[in-house]
């Protein structure tokens, strides 16, 4: 409780690392992005809550603590952990133009200097790509940027509607995610993958 000329007031103060981090759970170990960032995913996306230390212990069944620690889990890994709470995991070989199109956040793993991240792009927009890092906060980089360090595959969650409300889906205003509420308003489906932008070949 502060006090200005005479007059109570409460403050709410949120630190700097509160805004960054908002909405993303933060990865705890040098090799967990992969499961922070599909722990963040399911969360904000599929209302979900799995802690990350409860998702890396679930996901090891699909590999070896030796194999995780050295390389961190894989995409493939990510699909069949879905698979075990009723959803679908899907990869595909995209080109960048495809981020713009995308009517729901994916997974994407890129490559600094050796270093294998993986990170969830929300959206893309004038040659920016906003991301959700569960070791660096939310971000913005310049697609040119983005794309020497990315390897053109993304993966999709799928299997049940996205919440309509996920906060990952804040300030997307590609024309995916337009038609798609309009579909929503007139009461008609959209075609899965092709209607998320997601329209290349399916990898696995």
């Amino acid at each position: 409780m502060n006090a200005a000329a005479g007059v109570p007031f409460d403050v709410n103060v949120r630190s700097i690392r509160e805004l960054r981090y908002n909405h993303i759970v933060s990865q705890r170990y040098d090799y967990s992005c992969g499961s922070a960032a599909l722990a963040t995913l399911l969360k904000y996306g599929y209302g979900i809550d799995i802690p990350e230390t409860e998702m890396i212990r679930r996901m090891m069944v699909f590999s070896t603590p030796e194999v995780v620690v050295k390389n961190g889990f894989s995409m493939l890994d990510m699909k069949k952990f879905v698979e075990t709470i009723g959803l679908r995991g899907r990869g595909f070989r995209v080109t960048a133009e495809a981020l713009y199109h995308l009517q729901i956040p994916v997974l994407v793993l890129m490559n600094s200097d050796g270093y294998e991240h993986f990170v969830i792009v929300k959206h893309a927009e004038d040659r920016r790509v906003f991301i959700a890092d569960p070791a660096l906060g939310n971000r913005i980089v310049m697609e040119d940027d983005f794309v020497k360090k990315w390897n053109g595959l993304v993966f999709a969650v799928v299997g049940k509607p996205f919440k309509e409300d996920s906060p990952l889906l804040q300030g997307n205003e590609s024309l995916a995610l337009k038609l798609r509420e309009r579909a929503l308003e007139n009461g008609t489906a959209a075609t899965p993958f092709v209607e998320y932008g997601l329209i290349k070949a399916e990898l696995f």
